[in-house]
């Protein structure tokens, strides 16, 4: 092949290293993984844990037949059949009452009475109101309705004599609404009501919601909550902090890692700050600024200072003395060798520094929101959620956090390629 001719993948090509090879030397070392393959292994953890939660949240279901009722919210019209109920609903059922038996010392079964009928209430909670029985439904389903027997009716020869034009003679409606008095009484109407028994889930929603318990949390999150904008308040104030910490830090580290009497004037406080817990920052910061917005973008931006001086001085020391040798020889100043020759061989270490700082900045935004209740963020969204429910909320917040890291991280990574294009190519 001659240099600089380029190679084309046939289809049959592209098809073959599509294929799937996990079986073949699996435990290999340094060897080459297919696309396939890794988009395969990247999913099956993935999958597992999903697989690991609905296991562990799911409880068992159960179907109970009512009699119908008056739905709270459903007032002049009873909810139609295949009805989801994401949450606890209220059910008044008139003219009925509650009767209480002790199956075990440890466990009570209520019945429900109406109309000569019993109907097994298992643990759904039940209380008299009225001339009748309110009755909270758990989150469900309403799967399905009884019909009434269909009133008994003798028809005639002529009833079902069909015209000489095709017509149905139908006079079985004349005779329903010219019925004696004495008629029974039309049958008890019901309704089929499918829930889950949550007492039967390995961890308690109030500790691990279920899959479909936070999606179906999501739009009162987005709307009610308002997650968009707590999610920008909390960017607003990631960026905030980070480029505060980097006009300090970036001029700084470009000393340290220059000149050797700096780095030695200053190396005592970047160990200090490298040994000190983030979120002992919290109450410091406090003192010094009260809990306004300054508090949130200073703790931030010594979070991002005490992370990126060690990787700016570190990218600054890399550099091979060879370079500096060069530099002397061809006369160059001090001036000279930090910004034609350390400062843009470090540049891309720098900017890979800033890039994974920036996605720390993220859990460092956890802390300095959790301080406020009354300011906007994602810190103040699992806060309120963790002590006033409801707790799905969390695990979304913890998902936008980790969409937005994940996209800001995105566009570094592409602003990177762009920037130092000769990383991205293969030697």
């Amino acid at each position: 092949m001659q240099t600089g001719q380029v190679s084309i993948v046939s289809p049959g090509q592209l098809e073959t290293q599509m294929k799937l090879s996990l079986h073949e030397n699996f435990l290999g070392i340094r060897t080459p993984v297919k696309l396939a393959d890794q988009v395969l292994l990247g999913i099956i953890p993935i999958f597992l844990i999903f697989l690991l939660w609905v296991f562990t949240t799911s409880g068992h279901k159960k179907t109970i037949n009512l009699p119908e009722g008056i739905f709270e919210g459903w007032e002049k019209s009873p909810p139609p059949d295949g009805t989801v109920f994401s949450d606890k609903i209220r059910l008044t059922i008139e003219n009925c009452s509650l009767k209480h038996l002790s199956i075990s010392s440890e466990e009570d079964e209520t019945l429900l009475l109406k109309a000569s009928a019993t109907f097994s209430l298992g643990r759904i909670p039940a209380r008299d109101f009225g001339n009748g029985v309110r009755l909270s439904l758990p989150a469900g389903k309403i799967v399905g309705r009884e019909k009434p027997a269909a009133e008994l009716a003798v028809k005639s020869e002529d009833e079902q004599r069909v015209t000489e034009t095709g017509e149905l003679i139908n006079t079985t409606l004349a005779r329903i609404e010219k019925k004696p008095a004495n008629t029974k009484t039309p049958s008890l109407l019901k309704f089929a009501y499918h829930y889950e028994i949550v007492e039967t889930r390995i961890i308690s929603p109030l500790i691990l919601p279920s899959p479909a318990e936070v999606y179906r949390s999501l739009p009162s999150l987005w709307s009610d909550r308002k997650l968009p904008l707590n999610v920008l308040y909390s960017f607003l104030r990631v960026g905030a902090g980070f480029i505060v910490a980097f006009m300090i830090v970036f001029p700084l580290s470009l000393l340290m890692g220059t000149f050797s009497k700096v780095k030695a004037l200053f190396s005592p406080l970047m160990l200090f700050g490298g040994y000190l817990p983030i979120p002992a920052l919290v109450p410091l910061t406090m003192c010094l600024f009260g809990t306004t917005e300054q508090q949130k973008i200073m703790f931030l931006a010594i979070g991002f200072a005490i992370y990126l001086m060690p990787l700016f001085v570190k990218a600054l020391e890399e550099i091979d003395n060879v370079y500096l040798q060069t530099g002397y020889t061809l006369g160059a100043s001090k001036f000279q060798m930090l910004n034609k020759i350390l400062l843009p061989m470090a540049l891309p270490n720098i900017y890979d520094a800033m890039r994974l700082g920036f996605g720390i900045g993220w859990g460092y935004i956890i802390l300095a929101e959790m301080v406020d209740m009354g300011s906007h963020g994602v810190g103040t969204l699992i806060l309120t959620s963790q002590r006033r429910g409801p707790r799905e909320d969390i695990y979304l917040v913890l998902i936008a956090i980790v969409v937005m890291a994940f996209i800001t991280d995105k566009i570094w990574d592409k602003v990177g390629k762009k920037l130092f294009p000769y990383r991205s190519q293969e030697r």
